[in-house]
């Protein structure tokens, strides 16, 4: 492939910024171009695509697409083919790690060729939305696709050194101190009663429904102290959406995992504290992007949250500076109850 084609791969990565769909923007998900050498016993010239998501805690995972170009003797051989890529840690921003499993097609002739490969690779952000790579990588290919514990002596292997650009949303970390939760740490908080919790009575919701709500209130505030855990929904400790999923799940009621999905649960509530009810979950979101962070409301103008310091109460009075700073990325209310 000649370098003008290089040039143009590479001039693609801002129209990827501006074409992308917007679900792009939500934390953790990515596109990217590289552009690298493999050396065998030759050395091909690599072109890459990918797309990479979060899954879970450190996991995620990227599908993309490859073109391999031999570029003479002894053997001249283009290759195109895709790949899965299973990582830990986040593929567009830091360290991580990576391990994937692909297929080719050779265009010489027609054969099928599988390949899997590990390696480590650092992203370095450079704006929010931009960040260059570096990966290595060891790479196996098994041209007679007859399983990598039974590789012919002709199966090319070697490593691999590929550059990257990557288009996501929110790649840089903020300068701001983070919470584990996902949004900046707001002002310390003031110490908070926990509310006596009673259902509604004055009939503007049904009795059985309020009853529901303020037992998955009472269930979340057992938890009051626990500590923040990644990826946590159990008495080790919680994260924002496990821990509403606990509290829901502990009564019968099944939530997704992740905070922007539960916060498509159920139906919108007018964004207004006098509007909440009991087990509603507030969504919060940090510079316009995706939703980063979830509470649960409890009554009071409180919520129940999981942060850095663990499972707290936190307020929506304006007259508070904490509360005040939850206020500001307050961006949706969602009632799972009705």
């Amino acid at each position: 492939m000649p370098s003008y084609r290089l040039v143009g791969l590479l001039a693609l990565t801002p129209v990827l910024a501006l074409l992308w769909p917007s679900s792009l923007v939500a934390q953790g998900r990515s596109v990217s171009l590289s552009y690298g050498a493999w050396w065998h016993d030759q050395t091909s010239v690599h072109y890459g695509f990918a797309y990479d998501r979060s899954l879970f805690g450190p996991l995620g995972f990227g599908l993309g697409g490859f073109y391999l170009d031999d570029g003479g003797a002894p053997i001249d051989r283009t290759q195109t083919g895709a790949e899965l890529v299973l990582t830990v840690g986040q593929r567009s921003r830091g360290w991580y790690g990576l391990g994937s499993v692909g297929l080719g097609i050779d265009h010489d002739d027609g054969n099928a060729d599988a390949s899997w490969s590990a390696g480590i690779g650092y992203t370095f952000p450079i704006l929010p939305f931009f960040a260059i790579g570096l990966e290595g990588r060891y790479r196996v290919e098994d041209s007679g696709v007859s399983g990598f514990w039974r590789l012919d002596p002709l199966d090319r292997r070697g490593f691999s050194l590929a550059g990257r650009v990557v288009v996501g949303g929110r790649l840089r970390r903020s300068r701001t101190p983070r919470s584990s939760g996902g949004v900046p740490m707001p002002p310390p908080p003031s110490p908070r009663p926990v509310p006596e919790v009673r259902p509604v009575e004055d009939g503007s919701v049904p009795d059985d429904v309020a009853r529901v709500g303020a037992s998955v209130v009472r269930t979340a505030l057992e938890a009051m102290g626990s500590p923040y855990r990644w990826g946590g929904s159990d008495a080790t400790g919680y994260d924002c959406s496990g821990l509403i999923q606990w509290a829901y799940g502990e009564h019968g009621i099944v939530l997704p995992r992740m905070s922007r999905d539960q916060a498509r649960q159920g139906v919108q509530v007018e964004r207004r504290v006098a509007a909440l009810n009991l087990g509603d979950i507030l969504a919060f979101s940090e510079g316009g992007g995706g939703v980063s962070h979830v509470g649960l409301y409890v009554g009071d103008g409180q919520f129940i949250h999981s942060s850095s310091g663990g499972v707290r109460l936190s307020g929506l009075d304006a007259s508070d500076p904490e509360a005040r700073w939850w206020r500001d990325r307050w961006v949706a209310a969602r009632r799972i109850l009705h």
